[in-house]
């Protein structure tokens, strides 16, 4: 048995057989329409879509151990789906593993340096999480999939893609909205650090690494736990194997939990705390308030995740404080109704808190 079959094996990818020529030409033009339509700032050609896509390998397979239901595997230039799936299902997942083919960059011996944000230096991958969640990402815009409200090991989170890596999907979603989805999406097609620099002057080097990081282990763990629940159901295992089975998925959904929760107080802090120093004007106070405040539509919840509220009734303060501040040293601001920014801040740090006096109150 050959390296790229004891690879496969590895993975838990059997296959059954190849998909005809015909469906992979249907699947080719699918997708090489679609990335070049919902992308134009990428400047992708049709043709060179089509014909690098028609010259990959497809297969069936069984993939046990797969969460996506498709894997592009570059040692071989091929795409295995999961059996079972449609046409029409197989497409769809297929724009996600091609981007994955036109992302790869590899030395002179064929060996792999980089795909999109993710670098691989010896045995060892740097941003692969971050980069199956861009990527999917853009599959979930690219296939117009339907964004929706799910939740998750207790998580209640917008996300564009509820069934393919929604988590993940939703804390590069929050990224984005804060470095710029184009810059995103160019740097995960084309494999370049735009974005990665952008990211790190947006939040600090230190805190992109730790984003990038945690992102990894929610990753695995939810890896882990997709393995374990394959292992419950193909074994006969007795009582204390399933009882230690299902404690270990509990022990992982709950560090998930925790994880996902801490990654995204840590983008809102660093990003918007590096930013308050360098409010000058009322305008610029005025939009920091409404970018810090549209932030909520983004993030994922629990029954005891108050971090965001909390945060923004600190900054409201902060913001007054700043206004202050700057009105009394006489730097330039352009004059207001203290009065005006004054009710707005003190409506919105009263509404997060509850208080009854402003429930209902008009802003004019």
């Amino acid at each position: 048995m050959g390296t790229v079959d004891n690879e496969l094996k590895k993975n838990g990818i059997q296959v059954v057989g190849p998909i005809d020529n015909r469906s992979v030409k249907d699947i080719a033009i699918y997708v090489a329409r679609t990335l070049c339509y919902k992308f134009p700032d990428l400047k992708l050609n049709f043709n060179t879509l089509f014909i690098s896509i028609t010259r990959l390998k497809m297969y069936i397979a069984d993939m046990t151990q797969n969460m996506s239901g498709a894997c592009y595997f570059y040692k071989n230039a091929s795409i295995y789906f999961q059996k079972g799936l449609s046409l029409n299902q197989i497409k769809r997942i297929a724009v996600h593993e091609c981007i994955h083919y036109f992302q790869e960059i590899k030395d002179s011996s064929g060996k792999l340096h980089r795909m999109g944000l993710c670098t691989y230096f010896g045995n060892r991958a740097y941003g692969n999480a971050l980069n199956e969640a861009a990527v999917q990402l853009m599959s979930a815009y690219a296939t117009g999939e339907r964004r929706d409200t799910v939740t998750y090991y207790g998580i209640t989170l917008p996300t564009d893609s509820p069934s393919y890596y929604p988590l993940l999907c939703n804390l590069v979603k929050q990224i984005g909205y804060l470095t710029g989805f184009s810059v995103l999406f160019e740097s995960t097609f084309y494999s370049n650090d735009a974005f990665f620099d952008k990211f790190k002057n947006a939040l600090g080097e230190s805190n992109a690494y730790a984003i990038q990081r945690n992102m990894e282990k929610l990753l695995s763990l939810e890896s882990k736990i997709v393995k374990i629940n394959n292992k419950i159901q193909t074994k006969e295992l007795p009582y204390y194997q399933f009882k230690s089975a299902t404690d270990k998925i509990a022990r992982c959904k709950n560090d998930i939990q925790r994880t996902f929760l801490s990654t995204q107080s840590l983008i809102i802090s660093a990003f918007f705390d590096s930013r308050l120093s360098k409010l000058e004007t009322p305008t610029q106070i005025e939009n920091y308030r409404k970018y810090l405040y549209s932030f909520s539509n983004l993030i994922g919840t629990t029954s005891t995740y108050s971090f965001f509220n909390d945060y923004y009734i600190r900054k409201m303060a902060a913001l007054d404080a700043i206004y202050e501040n700057r009105a009394d040293q006489n730097v330039g601001l352009v004059p207001v109704k203290e009065s005006k920014l004054s009710k707005l801040f003190g409506y919105i740090k009263k509404l997060f808190t509850g208080n009854k006096e402003y429930q209902g109150e008009n802003i004019k």
